[in-house]
């Protein structure tokens, strides 16, 4: 079957899959903020991507997919934007204070009058609520003893990069608003191109040293787009479902350079494969909420504060009690906040075209200003002459009291 014939409604397993790439964010993070490792393991040692960073390229190849669809599917930037951003910042907005004003100050080893004090908490606070502009990774006397020296919330670098990827969809989408009938035709060839762009920028880094993850998110955000934009030639079936993985043992035993390109080709789609194939009851996950966003912006900073705290956690017990704490502050904010904010999106569009309508007529009556009675001055005037006297003759007319 073609991509085209499965990636219609909701009946999928993108939830699930977001689910279980943020739980896998908190299990690879687990060991370094205990200082049981670096990172590596047995995938970045032979493919070049540890299962953390593939976790991450499963968000962004489902992110591409899904935020490309929305935008073309409903075929309007406004009600993109305003879907974008109350899916991105409302989360965020209380995770911020939750975390810089209750938990920070809890475990800093400063005053709380010089962590409140210092440039750095509100410079993080400023920078983080934006994200666009960049995040910033530490507070004032917070986590300096822990492996991860002085890291807050790490897991927040990817928020700009997402929030960019929306940006550079919406300069798309403008870019082609004076030919809108070849838009979509001309978009599908700009992602292809971009996502080949990034990847020979990736391979010719990796060829002189190690890739940066950034980049890597940018590709896989552009594969997602780019499936989108194809999904009519693109087949799906479990041959394939089976193929993919395999392509990438197979180069894995051959050169790990050469795994790691051909994983980076592979992936993507075979995401797409997992998101449509499996069927039966793990479907019902659809129906409990994606906690995906809570889990992965809660997650590192509790995890910090488990390894302050019990410093001699196992990795399966920092894991566990990580996932479940963070889990639990995920389903609050998707019941208190998330939700509630994705279902003001309409109301929040609709209300911003009508004040744009508003201020379009008013620009324009200030520019193109309708005929009055003063416009008319001049018909008046050459009906009624003595009416228009000149102000000189009218003022001597009042003072000879003929006014």
């Amino acid at each position: 079957m073609r991509l085209s014939e499965y990636a219609r409604g909701r009946d999928n397993n993108f939830t699930l899959l977001r689910l279980l790439a943020s739980l896998t964010v908190v299990l690879y993070h687990s060991g370094p903020m205990l200082g049981l490792n670096g990172g590596r393991d047995f995938l970045f040692d032979h493919v070049g991507r540890s299962f953390g960073q593939m976790a991450l390229d499963m968000l962004f190849v489902t992110s591409g997919f899904l935020v490309t669809a929305s935008l073309f599917i409903r075929g309007d930037l406004n009600h993109f934007l305003w879907a974008r951003a109350l899916r991105l910042y409302p989360a965020l907005l209380l995770m911020l204070p939750l975390t810089v004003f209750l938990l920070a100050p809890a475990v800093t080893t400063l005053p709380l009058k010089d962590y409140f004090a210092s440039k750095l908490t509100w410079d993080y606070i400023a920078k983080c609520a934006t994200v666009v502009g960049g995040i910033r990774y530490s507070l004032p006397g917070v986590f300096e003893t822990l492996p991860l020296k002085g890291e807050f919330n790490g897991s927040l670098w990817t928020l700009p990069i997402e929030a960019r990827m929306y940006i550079y969809l919406a300069v798309g989408w403008l870019a082609f608003s004076f030919m809108p009938k070849v838009r979509v035709l001309a978009l599908s060839l700009v992602a292809p191109v971009a996502t080949a762009g990034m990847m020979v920028a990736i391979m010719r880094a990796r060829l002189h040293g190690p890739v940066n993850n950034g980049d890597v998110a940018i590709l896989m955000f552009f594969c997602g787009a780019s499936l989108y934009f194809w999904r009519e030639r693109i087949v799906i079936n479990r041959a394939s479902f089976a193929a993919l993985p395999l392509l990438v043992i197979a180069a894995a035993m051959i050169d790990e350079t050469f795994a790691f390109a051909v994983y980076l080709l592979c992936v993507p789609l075979f995401l797409l494969h997992l998101v449509y194939i499996p069927r039966g009851k793990i479907r019902a996950v659809n129906g409990w909420g994606d906690y995906s966003y809570g889990i992965y912006i809660y997650a590192f900073p509790v995890q910090q504060t488990l390894a302050l705290l019990f410093p001699k956690l196992t990795l399966f017990a920092m894991t566990g009690c990580a996932a479940a704490v963070s889990w639990a502050l995920a389903f609050c904010s998707w019941n208190l906040v998330e939700k509630r904010s994705m279902r003001a999106k309409n109301a929040c569009a609709d209300a911003t075209a009508r004040a744009f309508s508003v201020g379009l007529a008013k620009a324009n009556a200030f520019f193109n200003p309708p005929p009055s009675i003063l416009l008319d001055a001049a018909a008046v005037r050459a009906e009624r002459p003595d009416r228009f006297a000149p102000e000189d003759n009218r003022a001597a007319s009042v003072i000879r009291g003929e006014g």
